[in-house]
């Protein structure tokens, strides 16, 4: 027969193995969930603020919030085209968008873009390899 204590001891146990088992599912959740997709395109359209530009790229209609976007372009941040102060990060709305601009002084065809929600990469793609559309 076991005594009271045992029985306690076994309680917290089984407790806190269920605990356990239901946070490493949803750290894994958390880990697996895919990132949101969304249309990616570039166009040219000759600016000078918020920097002097003649190419832009854009991200329309994601499928999910990206709360701290930021757009890289051969690892140089990217300012976003509504401010004539230039910044680099913004939040895009599911099924928003958002243009950034690419300074004339780094602009070439086989750069990498890296699009970014915080430290999480969503995607990676050459410059060249984007969508031209109009402005």
């Amino acid at each position: 027969m076991l005594t009271l204590e045992q029985i306690g001891i076994i309680v917290a146990i089984v407790v806190g193995g269920l605990a356990g088992i239901y946070y490493i599912l949803r750290i894994y959740k958390e880990i697996r969930k895919p990132p949101p997709e969304f249309i990616l395109q570039r166009f040219r359209e000759s600016v000078q603020k918020p920097v002097k530009s003649n190419w832009s790229i854009r991200i329309l209609h994601p499928t999910k919030l990206i709360e701290k976007c930021r757009v890289l372009y051969d690892g140089v941040r990217l300012p976003w085209w509504d401010k004539e102060t230039p910044y680099y990060e913004r939040t895009i709305f599911k099924m928003g968008g958002g243009n950034v601009r690419i300074p004339v002084k780094i602009q070439k065809e086989d750069a990498e873009v890296k699009i970014l929600d915080g430290k999480k990469t969503l995607k990676r793609i050459k410059f060249k390899d984007i969508t031209t559309t109009n402005p």
